[in-house]
């Protein structure tokens, strides 16, 4: 029930932000001529700040306002570089892969950019989609920074208006590594090589159609929680990709150029996309390649001659993401699952502590609520691998239900304010050992990362977070 409700604010939250940019961009032909470049580059925009802003604090506002504009400016001058055929494409694809590996890098100096950073990628994804070259003049230039501009208007007005509970908070200070490269800078990296590869593999085959092998590249490391996750995601990504220009190109068939049947089902899309994505991402990346198909019907361009191109995009794209995941300075998804199951453990100890103790644990239950979340964000992969793997993967599930379980007991204790009887208290406190024996025994079963395991906007471990990871992968 939880999820349905989930999906279908997320779909609702995207649809109240696409369609009226979509509208606003299109008032505005009644006095001017917006091009389509920019009104595709609002709806686009429109279809990714609701998700991003849903996490940011207020005192973040600034930090992403200023950060979005500066990344919109440079997104939209690197893809004006990537319309010609000259040397100019080279300096626009290396500014562009540049560019979205920054955003990354930049986490290593302040945890609190991460969310803003997230928001500043936004542009880079969505000037990729334009259906046609983007003309390098003053005038598309200022249209693209008003596109961006009403995008972002509507989101923040959404976000204000949704009545939506403040994100918990993170500070933490910069890391010291104990040696070899921070996974911040190893991840900008993994993101700067796939793009630049993809930039170079779509030269070659489609130098027309740069856009999908790239996209790809760059959704599949989008939130990337190690070469684990980019994997199950690029799988996801692909599988989705190829079914939604399947159909969408069978259903456009139905639709010319310049048909309101064709934007009806490109929204249409959009919403069922979004509300699915809360069920996995293989229906997000199925529903948002169909809608990119209908939009590039109704400009204008015939689905089924591009049909081949885009499933050849996805795979090269979603082969080079995962490549470079695995073999560029990786980074084990089981290392971080290992870290935010030590630091839940600790913070369940620590209820438990409380409880036994006759004190009200609240201050507790909000960093116990925003730990199980984060662990709960590695559900789908770490799920994946117990099915698929052998190991450590299937007993690396095991504890993660466990440690679920147990946290989602607490929150409701703490929440209700009902005292535990003994037996319980007993019966969870014989838990948690078991739990802590089966992660240290994980531990020892797999060698440990190179480098730091430092996560960008990962909360911080408290002492008590440290001394309950057996595995000592707390940087």
């Amino acid at each position: 029930m939880r999820l349905t409700r989930d999906g279908l604010k997320g779909g609702a939250e995207t649809m109240v932000v696409v369609l009226p940019t979509f509208w606003s961009m299109l008032q505005l032909g009644t006095w001017w001529d917006p091009p389509v470049d920019a009104i595709v580059f609002a709806v686009m925009l429109g279809v990714a700040l609701p998700r991003a802003l849903r996490t940011v604090n207020r005192s973040e506002l600034p930090a992403a306002l200023g950060m979005f504009t500066a990344s919109s400016g440079a997104a939209i001058g690197c893809g004006m570089l990537l319309a010609s055929d000259t040397c100019r494409r080279a300096w626009g694809c290396a500014a562009f892969s540049t560019g979205v590996a920054l955003l990354v890098w930049q986490r290593r100096f302040a945890p609190t950019l991460r969310r803003p950073g997230v928001i500043a990628s936004t542009p880079f994804i969505a000037v990729l989609v334009s259906p046609k070259s983007i003309d390098p003049t003053w005038e598309l230039l200022g249209w693209m920074l008003v596109a961006a501009g009403m995008a972002m208007t509507w989101a923040l007005t959404v976000r204000a208006l949704s009545g939506l509970a403040e994100p918990p908070s993170r500070p933490e200070s910069p890391r010291r590594r104990r040696g070899g490269l921070r996974t911040s800078t190893r991840m900008a990296i993994h993101l700067g090589c796939a793009t630049a590869a993809s930039f170079a593999a779509a030269q070659l085959m489609d130098p027309d159609h740069l856009v999908w092998p790239v996209l790809t590249a760059l959704i599949v490391h989008s939130a990337n929680q190690g070469r684990g996750d980019v994997l199950w995601k690029g799988v996801q990504r692909i599988i989705g990709a190829l079914a939604g220009t399947g159909i969408a190109t069978v259903l456009s068939t139905w639709s010319s150029t310049g048909e309101a049947t064709t934007l009806v089902a490109l929204f249409a899309t959009l919403a069922v996309a979004a509300a699915a994505r809360a069920y996995g991402y293989v229906y997000w990346a199925a529903g948002i390649t169909a809608a990119l198909t209908f939009l590039y019907g109704y400009f204008g361009e015939s689905a089924s001659e591009m049909l081949g191109h885009r499933l050849l995009g996805v795979l090269v794209g979603g082969a080079i993401g995962i490549a470079c995941a695995w073999f560029v300075l990786p980074v084990r998804t089981a290392d971080v699952t290992r870290l935010r199951i030590g630091t839940l453990l600790a913070l369940c100890r620590d209820a438990l502590t409380a409880i036994a103790r006759g004190v009200t644990a609240g201050e507790l239950e909000q960093p116990l609520a925003t730990a199980d979340q984060r662990l709960a964000r590695l559900d789908g992969t770490v799920g994946a691998a117990g099915r698929l793997g052998s190991g450590t993967a299937r007993r690396m599930r095991g504890v993660m239900v466990e440690t679920h379980a147990l946290a989602s007991r607490l929150l409701e204790v703490i929440a209700t304010g009902t005292p535990m009887e003994r037996e319980e208290l007993s019966r969870l406190t014989r838990e948690l050992a078991a739990a802590r024996q089966e992660l240290a025994a994980l531990a020892g079963s797999s060698p440990r990362a190179s480098g730091s395991l430092e996560r960008p906007g990962e909360e911080r471990p408290t002492p008590t977070a440290r001394r309950a990871d057996p595995g000592g992968l707390s940087p």
